[in-house]
């Protein structure tokens, strides 16, 4: 079987089928009309396609993989991703970028299936193993795996699949380049270990770089081999203002996100989110440089907040995993964002045993038979008692914190853990806060908790609203909460609970609806809810492959149909 024959029958028919779904769901297609049975039709600039599928909740098109088709001169043909691509928009540089990291999605993801043997029963593995393990990336970008600037070897060294280990490298910057958030002194040898501290403080004193003057930085190592050849990097390495001294620390492992890490020898150590010039889907995994000295702030604020509140503790149980320490260098210069590290609690710390948490986007995945991962647990349990206690345990604390709270968190599937005793859903994990905690003023519940950000980053003294944390209105609250909670997280749950036990997308949404109208009867929250406007007939949406097409836009959003406006009435 020839390269090109691998590549078709393993992964380039997953690509176009996102592809299509997402230019689809973002409104792309003209003339979309559902013909006999299950068969789709649409065009792009007078483009025919067609396949079987359906639209789903919050209007998420779900396509039967290898059906799309193309209408040219010779009749029906199956679709590639060029004939999407070509029919789409005209060329451009954004074009050219989205050509390669779909091209670069296939390959990579082949290059795993070649290299990397396949891991079944991933259900019974631990959290940390499960970060290696749930391989498939982001069920509706098409770049799920694009990672531009890594090699073959890049991605096998530093990819989460393969699961091997490194250690990431030390620079020591010149304290006028630092900007940074510790928790104490003894925060070096508490992380690295004294012996480990006290090696790299004889260092520092050799390379004439005195830890009074200067600040360390581990670096991701492969964004340290880039910034060899960098002349700014560099021109601070040639003036003493920079010093690099190698590896540093424990050896770790990339989590899902690439760019998060995790410590393979100690896996109770804290994980380091680390920053990347790589690009993954439609985002750089570099920082927003305002994000990462408030780190700890944000941290503390929602612990605060939460420990303020029993029924955090009792009822709607949600467990943070708080980013304790931030550094970033070259703030204002042309690599602002691209040298930080964030450093925040593992789950294994909370003292849980490791195979009963699971990320949360293991909830829609299947085994390499077909097979859901939860199957066993809904044999176990049941669907409709298994079901109304995940929605007990995953939604109820997102959504209490933002309508009780006025603060919205990034619930997307990465960010969250499932706490479960065998399967049972028992409490909610959350992570990823720096830049993923936004709220409105006027709906925080203890305003004086909020903390100054601009005590530590004046940028945000005069900072708009809806740059950063703080937003105008409740509408861009709730638009992070459902788009992330629900739209691209529970709908693909949904999904899955349809084909695989025929229960109804809108029996699911009808069921989330009435639980979220119970709680805020139970909890006289009615006014604080409808100020929010969840159950609008039409919302908004993140417009995800919009970005990548059309990047000069101000903004990326699109209409689509709440799948929780309909009567509450199961």
């Amino acid at each position: 079987m020839s390269l090109h024959e691998h590549r078709f029958a393993g992964t380039a028919p997953r690509v176009l089928r996102q592809l299509c779904e997402a230019l689809l769901s973002e409104g792309w297609a003209a003339s979309l009309q559902t013909g006999h049975g299950r068969m789709l039709r649409w065009s792009l600039r007078g483009t025919r396609f067609r396949a079987l599928g359906r639209r789903g909740a919050f209007d998420r098109y779900r396509l039967q993989e290898g059906s799309i088709e193309v209408y040219d001169s010779s009749g029906w043909r199956p679709a590639d991703t060029g004939d999407v691509l070509a029919a789409v928009a005209d060329p451009s540089p954004a074009m050219e970028i989205l050509r390669a990291d779909l091209a670069r999605t296939e390959h990579l993801s082949d290059l795993n299936a070649q290299q990397i043997p396949p891991m079944t029963e991933r259900r019974r593995l631990t959290v940390s193993a499960l970060e290696t393990a749930l391989h498939e990336g982001h069920p509706y970008h098409p770049c799920f795996k694009a990672r531009s600037g890594f090699s073959d070897a890049d991605h096998l060294a530093y990819g989460p699949e393969a699961g091997r280990t490194f250690r990431l490298a030390g620079v020591l910057f010149h304290h006028t380049l630092v900007q940074q958030s510790l928790p104490d002194k003894d925060f070096w040898p508490q992380e690295l270990g004294t012996a480990e501290w006290d090696r790299i403080t004889a260092l520092a004193d050799q390379q004439d770089a005195p830890l009074q003057d200067f600040r360390l930085l581990p670096l991701h190592p492969w964004q340290a081999a880039r910034l060899q050849d960098d002349p700014l990097f560099q021109d601070w390495c040639r003036t003493g203002r920079a010093v690099q001294i190698g590896p540093v620390g424990d050896p770790y492992r990339a989590t899902q996100s690439v760019r998060t890490l995790m410590n393979a020898d100690t896996p109770q150590r804290a994980h380091v989110k680390t920053a990347m010039a790589m690009r993954n889907t439609s985002s750089l995994r570099t920082f927003i440089p305002a994000t990462v000295a408030i780190a700890p702030a944000i941290s503390r604020w929602l612990a605060d907040v939460l420990a303020g509140d029993p029924l955090f503790a009792t009822r709607y149980r949600l467990t943070l995993l708080p980013e304790y320490a931030g550094i970033i260098a070259g703030r204002g210069t042309a690599l602002d964002g691209h040298l930080a590290a964030i450093w925040r609690q593992s789950p294994e710390s909370l003292g849980l045993a490791g195979d009963r948490m699971m990320p949360f986007n293991g909830l829609a995945l299947t085994e390499p038979d077909g097979t859901p991962l939860i199957a066993p647990w809904i044999d176990r349990h049941g669907l409709d008692p298994w079901l109304d206690q995940l929605i007990e345990v995953a939604v109820l604390p997102v959504w209490h914190l933002m309508v009780a709270h006025g603060i919205g968190l990034e619930a997307h599937g990465q960010n969250l853990i499932l706490q479960h005793d065998n399967g049972w859903p028992a409490g909610l994990i959350a992570r990823d806060f720096h830049d993923g905690v936004e709220y409105v003023d006027a709906l925080l519940s203890r305003p004086g908790l909020c903390p100054d950000l601009a005590q530590i980053d004046p940028i945000y003294a005069d900072a708009p609203l809806d740059d950063y944390h703080k937003l105008s209105a409740p509408d861009g609250l709730r638009e992070l909460v459902m788009d992330t909670l629900f739209v691209f997280n529970l709908a693909d749950l949904s999904d899955l609970l349809q084909r695989r036990y025929g229960l109804a997308e809108t029996a699911f949404w009808r069921r989330v609806r009435a639980r979220l109208d119970r709680y805020a009867a139970e909890h006289g929250l009615e006014a604080r809810q409808a100020a929010l406007a969840p159950f609008a007939p039409k919302i908004h949406a993140e417009s995800l492959i919009t970005r990548k097409i059309d990047p000069g836009r101000p903004l990326y959003r699109h209409l689509i149909t709440n799948a929780l406006a309909p009567a509450k009435d199961c």
